[in-house]
């Protein structure tokens, strides 16, 4: 496997012209991405759900049912959050019209893209970080007891400690725990072979850790996302009757600042729900 710090974002282009998608090509690994491009709309939705992007720029000259593509994008559950920017000809309002009714989050004139597309690409590939109230604070006891579950590799377990701090934290910083817990549930379902359930809560849980500070309650979040990004790239790269085969990933732990001093999940006291 390669280094998981090497994880790039992907951006999908979905551009017929050649001279014109090495264009946004370079543009987006000049921001530190990774393109992937396609060029008729009939294979859209393929390349969202298989790379799972942060970006998506659709040019409305694409050949095939775009507007059919960006709906079904917008329906599934793992692909409606990427946010899509479609562009086309200024003077051909109707089309623009037809890609925001379909569910683009933006359409634009291509003059306007041409113009915005170096701030829009690095914004989506760098992106503001989200200051999550609670994030100054130590972990909950709970969340300690599931980040040294996790660590060990029981990724049951970890799901049992973490939901329930999840559950007594009312801030924020909840979605934190509960973009771990997905991931490390993931790694479970990869442990099982069951690579489409653990695309589907790598999927749940990687969008509530990007955009996370690098570190939030003395967690290493940034390492983290980076290495269970870079295993859910190439998860999603096997074909889907390809065998998971687990022993080629790595999986993570968390590195964290542990205030209580424990090393032992359960030296922490804590009771899980079907324990009291």
């Amino acid at each position: 496997m390669s280094d998981n710090h090497q994880y790039r974002p992907v951006v999908v282009i979905v551009e017929p012209d050649l001279f014109f998608s090495v264009r946004l090509e370079d543009v987006v690994r000049a921001a530190g991405g990774d393109p992937y491009t396609v060029d008729e709309a009939d294979q859209f939705v393929e390349a969202v759900a298989r790379t799972f992007p942060v970006l998506a720029l659709l040019d409305l000259k694409t050949p095939g049912d775009w507007e059919a593509a960006v709906r079904e994008c917008k329906v599934k559950p793992h692909t409606r959050l990427v946010p899509i920017f479609a562009f086309g000809s200024h003077v051909d309002v109707k089309t623009l019209q037809r890609a925001r009714r379909a569910g683009a989050d933006h359409a634009w004139a291509r003059s306007r893209m041409m113009e915005e597309l170096v701030a829009v690409v690095d914004r989506h590939i760098h992106p503001p970080v989200r200051h999550l109230e609670g994030c100054a604070d130590s972990p909950s006891r709970a969340a300690v007891a599931g980040l040294l579950t996790f660590n060990e590799g029981d990724y049951f377990e970890q799901h049992e400690y973490l939901e329930l701090a999840w559950n007594e934290e009312t801030r924020a910083v909840r979605d934190l725990y509960q973009g771990i817990l997905q991931v490390g549930v993931a790694f479970l379902q990869m442990e099982r072979g069951n690579r489409r359930g653990a695309l589907k809560m790598f999927r749940r849980g990687l969008p509530k850790l990007r955009g996370l500070a690098d570190v939030c309650q003395g967690i290493e979040v940034g390492a983290f996302r980076a290495a269970s990004e870079q295993i859910h790239r190439e998860l999603s790269e096997l074909d889907s009757d390809e065998p998971v085969e687990e022993s080629r990933y790595s999986f993570p732990k968390v590195e964290f600042d542990n205030p209580y001093g424990a090393t032992r999940p359960d030296d922490l006291g804590i009771i899980l729900p079907d324990e009291g």
